[in-house]
C-alpha cells in the first residue's frame, strides 16, 4: 500500500515523507515570510498586545543580574502564548520567518540596530537593563560590544498532546539572549566597564539612575503616536 503524500503549503510540491518535506523547505523556503493561514489569525487588541509585551519586559529583567554569575546565555518561555499575538508583533520585521511544515515562527534582532528596534516594539527604552542604585552596577542584555554583535531570538511553536483520544494544543513562545554586567559611568549611562574590572561600591546610593520596569504612557496616547 502506498504511503500518503505530504504537500508543501508554499509551492504545493508533494513528498512521500515528512523528513523530505523538511529538507525541501530548508533548501527552498528557508527565509519564508508567507503565512498561508494568515487570514484566520484575528488582529489582537491593544490591551492584549501590551499584556504580552509587558510579560517580555518583566521576564527579560528577571534574568538580569549584577555579578559574574549572572553573565551568559539566558532563556525563558511562555506557554499558552497566542499565535496571533506573536505574528502581529513580528511579521513586518526583517528577520521574521515562518516554517509551515513545523508550524514554527522565528524572529531575531541583532546589535545596536536590533536594540533600537525592540525599544520601538516594546514602547519602552529601558527594556534591556537593570541598575543597582547602591553599587553603581548594571545588568543588561548584550547586543553589541567592541568585538562582536549578538542576537535576541524569539520563536513560537505549537505543542500537541494526544491522550485518551483527545488532542490538546498550545503555543509556546521562547526567547534566547545573552546577558552581561558591569559598572556604568556617572556622566554617560551608555559607557559600561566590563565585569572583569573591580567594582567600587559608592558610599551613597546613586540617585536618579534607577529605572522602574514599566513606566509607560496610557494606551490611548501610545496609539495616537503610532498612527
Amino acid at each position: 500500500m502506498s504511503s500518503q503524500s505530504i504537500c508543501c503549503k508554499l509551492c504545493f510540491k508533494t513528498f512521500t515523507t515528512y523528513q523530505k518535506l523538511l529538507i525541501h523547505e530548508r533548501n527552498r523556503h528557508l527565509y519564508n515570510k508567507t503565512i498561508p493561514h494568515f487570514y484566520s489569525l484575528p488582529q489582537p487588541s491593544s490591551e492584549q498586545m501590551f499584556y504580552y509585551i509587558n510579560s517580555f519586559i518583566v521576564l527579560i529583567k528577571k534574568k538580569l543580574g549584577f555579578s559574574r554569575h549572572a553573565v551568559g546565555k539566558k532563556r525563558f518561555s511562555i506557554d499558552t502564548f497566542p499565535e496571533n499575538v506573536f505574528v502581529y508583533l513580528f511579521k513586518n520585521e526583517e528577520k521574521f520567518k515562518y516554517s509551515p511544515a513545523r508550524h514554527k515562527y522565528q524572529c531575531s534582532f541583532e546589535g545596536s540596530v536590533g536594540a533600537a528596534r525592540l525599544k520601538e516594539i516594546f514602547h519602552y527604552d529601558h527594556w534591556s537593563f537593570r541598575q543597582d542604585p547602591f553599587t553603581n552596577t548594571k545588568g543588561y542584555v548584550l547586543l553589541e560590544n567592541y568585538e562582536n554583535t549578538y542576537q535576541v531570538k524569539f520563536s513560537w511553536s505549537q505543542m500537541t498532546l494526544l491522550e485518551n483520544n483527545r488532542e490538546f494544543m498550545l503555543g509556546r513562545m521562547t526567547c534566547n539572549f545573552i546577558t552581561d554586567s558591569g559598572e556604568f559611568q556617572e556622566n554617560n549611562e551608555e559607557q559600561i566597564l566590563t565585569s572583569n574590572n573591580k567594582q567600587k561600591i559608592p558610599e551613597k546610593p546613586v540617585e536618579g539612575k534607577f529605572h522602574y520596569i514599566l513606566p509607560r504612557p496610557p494606551l490611548n496616547i501610545i496609539n495616537q503616536h503610532s498612527k
